[in-house]
């Protein structure tokens, strides 16, 4: 066997540990998640406490968005806070989402003949 194909196969291995890490890393963090999402503290934090702060950014946007002499740095800003409390409040969503990355993973790894550069 020469230098070169010990080199793929090196590679390859270290492709597959990578992904095969990456997988296990992502199913723990999405049973955290659930866990987290089915616990009734979380519901309360989220109806008094997150519900409460994009009620406050959206009022804010609103305000500032009927301003006559609007401040587009602010509104970006406030756009762009209450686009994460949306996407961070939302524990499903979340979850859904890395269950899809764990998903293309595994596609990844037992894909015979990976694109070029693929990892």
């Amino acid at each position: 066997m020469n230098n070169s194909n010990l080199q793929l196969e090196d590679k390859e291995d270290s492709r597959l540990s990578f992904l095969q890490d990456k997988q296990g890393e992502l199913a723990q963090l999405v049973e955290a998640i659930n866990r987290v999402e089915a616990n009734e503290d979380w519901r309360k934090l989220k109806e008094i406490f997150l519900n409460g702060i994009m009620d406050k950014l959206e009022r804010q946007l609103k305000e500032e968005a009927s301003k006559s002499e609007v401040s587009l740095p602010k509104v970006y800003r406030l756009q762009g806070q209450v686009e994460w409390a949306k996407k961070y409040s939302n524990l499903k969503k979340i979850s859904d989402e890395k269950r899809l990355e764990i998903e293309n993973l595994k596609k990844q790894i037992y894909e015979s003949n990976p694109r070029d550069g693929a990892l």
